[in-house]
């Protein structure tokens, strides 16, 4: 069942769609997938309602929420913020816990690009809440390229100060989410997470550089598997690519939450 809902955080109401596998008898494992910069609760190329469906048909439901600011969500996008989407990502989390459908034991996180940096933040901070946390092409380093060189997904946006904005493909980016960036250090938060993660990142991505997940790897050592898909980009734009990526999420989500039931 395909269930649209909605959930309030930060006083902004957050919709969603909500993935339940039909015939479920309650204590159901469950993910929650977060959505990257500039996207939506679908996903590049739908590559999430697919993930969903895919989790929905192996017993394992899952919501999509737009963040704050993106999608069908309240709020502005020139006012969306790395803090504000980890604080979305908690809203979201505490309504999925309060599901009486849920096994509160087996919830995980899914994250792509800018959403994967927020889920492993979100996952160092409520790491009791969190079983096992899935990253695809994670991008921190929209914050650290961003304090470092006043550049945003290889985009010159050192002028945003004297603006009050950046022009990212005609959105606007606020100010608030430069001066929110220089406060952050995802992968300090994000090394709270003690259990298993599970990365999938393109050699050839220049958007979000693979040694991001080089760099989780080394954070969460022998606990997350890393799969490096040669010639694979951002996107993930072939068959085969597509492939690799959904089938290591399914397998290690399967595992994790449903593995010697």
């Amino acid at each position: 069942m395909e269930q649209y809902v909605e959930c309030m955080s930060r006083g902004l109401t957050l919709r969603g769609m909500l993935h339940i596998p039909d015939g479920h008898g309650g204590n159901v494992p469950f993910v929650i997938l977060f959505h990257g910069f500039c996207d939506d609760r679908n996903e590049i190329n739908f590559v999430h309602t697919e993930l969903s469906r895919r989790l929905c048909g192996a017993g394992i439901a899952s919501v999509r929420f737009d963040f704050a600011g993106s999608g069908e969500s309240d709020g502005r996008f020139e006012d969306m913020t790395v803090s504000g989407e980890v604080a979305d990502g908690q809203a979201i989390l505490d309504y999925v816990k309060g599901l009486d459908f849920v096994d509160k034991s087996r919830i995980a996180l899914h994250g792509l690009s800018m959403g994967g940096c927020v889920a492993s933040m979100v996952a160092g901070l409520r790491d009791a809440d969190i079983r096992a946390l899935s990253l695809w092409c994670p991008a921190p380093d929209v914050v650290y390229n961003l304090r470092d060189s006043k550049t945003l997904c290889g985009v010159d946006v050192s002028d945003i100060e004297e603006r009050g904005c950046a022009d990212f493909e005609g959105l606007k980016v606020g100010l608030g989410f430069y001066r929110d960036a220089l406060m952050l250090d995802p992968y300090a938060v994000a090394a709270g997470f003690t259990k298993r993660v599970n990365l999938v990142h393109g050699d050839e991505d220049v958007t979000a550089s693979v040694r991001c997940s080089y760099r989780y790897k080394e954070i969460y050592g022998d606990r997350a598997e890393l799969l490096v898909v040669r010639g694979a980009e951002h996107r993930f734009k072939s068959f085969a690519f597509r492939k690799a990526r959904m089938d290591s999420a399914m397998a290690f989500l399967t595992r994790e939450l449903l593995g010697g039931l």
